[in-house]
């Protein structure tokens, strides 16, 4: 048995297709949701290809706010994911 398809059924099932690929995509690439809102440095590092922490020390005198815990014997530095992406001027589309 073969399915035979006018020129405008192809269009519309090839559209179909190119929008289910399309929103697959958009899934793989939005970043993960985050309960606290907050992404540690190391982590931040890895999503963005960053290899030096001294990166974010000079984007934290641009205007990055970073987030300390309120622990003694802690390093760990977290950003607000939502204000991260504002600084690198990618537009939020949850907003």
């Amino acid at each position: 048995m073969q399915l035979e398809l006018s020129p405008q059924g192809e269009k519309k099932l090839f559209k179909g297709i190119l929008e289910l690929i399309s929103r697959f995509l958009d899934l793989q690439t939005k970043p993960k949701p985050r309960l606290t809102g907050l992404i540690s440095r190391q982590d931040a590092m890895a999503e963005l290809g960053i290899k030096r922490a001294q990166t974010f020390r000079e984007w934290e005198k641009l205007g990055l706010k970073a987030y300390h815990p309120p622990l003694e014997d802690t390093r760990t530095i977290f950003y607000k994911v939502s204000e991260l992406l504002e600084f690198l001027g990618v537009e939020d589309e949850r907003s």
